[in-house]
């Protein structure tokens, strides 16, 4: 870990994990949208990591950025910080200045036909927290390539929607005054794939702050007069645990160094196979996660009271937003039915 790297996680752990305790999720969830905690991770500048200098951003790239990606689902944050990573990501290829406020991230790619010269016509368009969006952001193709568009919020039908973690996962309709729109040197489905890679980095997140949960409950519970990390059972729970967390971090990390280094391009040898082998591993890594762990904490883990399940919750959610294992699966086993048994080695150390 880098200098930079170091003191982004030294930050974000700091602010999440003084504000994000287990009465503080258990009361977002009771009272909705945490405005002062999104004021204060605003200020500190966490969601602009991967924005453009000249806008107010850090200028990173993703592997620099991985830290605040993973505390994301470390602590099981109730806010877009990872969908307005991607969305000023998105502005900084295009050349754009996003407004100021909450961001809506389409993540769905835009039908052209939907895009006029002054609005934007939705129809059940997904939007992490789209009921607080104070703009949206999207991607529709435009040619060969792609546009960024840059909508309102003001006037829309919400959908109100919650996935298993009950982070908002509403869905918007109507037209939406257009802000601007931008040539974008991507591919039209480019959210989809900056999405996996996100969702792969919570899941690696939340992954070991579960593993942290359940190395802190077996040493502290004692059974027979000995702590229950003491029994062999116990031990090889958290060593597969600890294994598994491991696989999913250093994968994730390996596609965010990917992307800076090969780019997303549709066509060649880039970083879409890193992301898709993160994503696909991640997506896979769940059930154990969380059935690994539950079996440590035993029916402890299993009430609302003690905080496991917002990790676990979250998990679940993840596993399937922007792919699950299936889908990425299917993508990696059509590039090696392509290039055949002999060609599969040197496409994976490319």
């Amino acid at each position: 870990m880098n200098e930079t790297q170091q003191m982004l996680e030294d930050t974000v752990n700091r602010l999440f994990g003084d504000r994000l305790g287990w009465d503080q999720l258990t009361a977002i969830e009771e009272q909705g949208f945490p405005t002062a905690l999104w004021a204060e991770t605003v200020e500190q500048g966490i969601p602009k990591v991967l924005a453009d200098e000249q806008t107010g951003g850090m200028g990173l790239g993703w592997a620099d950025a991985y830290p605040v990606l993973r505390a994301c689902g470390r602590h099981a944050v109730p806010l877009p910080v990872v969908e307005a990573s991607i969305a000023e990501w998105l502005a900084r290829q295009a050349g754009a200045t996003l407004p100021d406020g909450v961001p809506g991230l389409l993540t769905r790619t835009i039908a052209t036909d939907t895009v006029s010269a002054s609005a934007l016509k939705l129809d059940n368009a997904r939007t992490p927290w789209g009921r607080t969006a104070d703009f949206l952001v999207g991607v529709a193709g435009q040619g060969d390539g792609a546009e960024l568009i840059i909508a309102s919020s003001k006037g829309l039908s919400v959908a109100t929607e919650e996935n298993i973690g009950r982070d908002p996962r509403d869905n918007l309709s109507g037209n939406a005054a257009l802000i601007a729109r931008h040539a974008l040197p991507l591919a039209p489905d480019c959210v989809h794939w900056l999405g996996a890679l996100a969702r792969s980095a919570q899941i690696a997140g939340a992954g070991a702050a579960a593993l942290d949960l359940a190395l802190k409950y077996g040493a502290e519970r004692s059974q027979f007069g000995k702590p229950l990390s003491g029994f062999q059972a116990i031990q090889h729970y958290l060593a597969d645990l600890a294994g598994v967390v491991a696989s999913v971090d250093a994968i994730a990390m390996a596609a965010c160094t990917g992307l800076d280094q090969r780019g997303m391009a549709p066509l060649g040898r880039n970083a879409r196979f890193e992301i898709a082998a993160a994503k696909c591993r991640a997506s896979e890594a769940v059930e154990k996660l969380t059935r690994l762990s539950h079996q440590v904490h035993g029916a402890i883990g299993f009430t609302y009271e003690y905080g496991l399940h917002f990790l676990t919750r979250r998990l679940w959610a993840w596993r399937a937003e922007f792919g699950g294992a299936g889908e990425w699966g299917e993508y990696l086993g059509r590039i090696a039915a392509d290039v055949g048994g002999d060609g599969i080695w040197p496409v994976i150390t490319a």
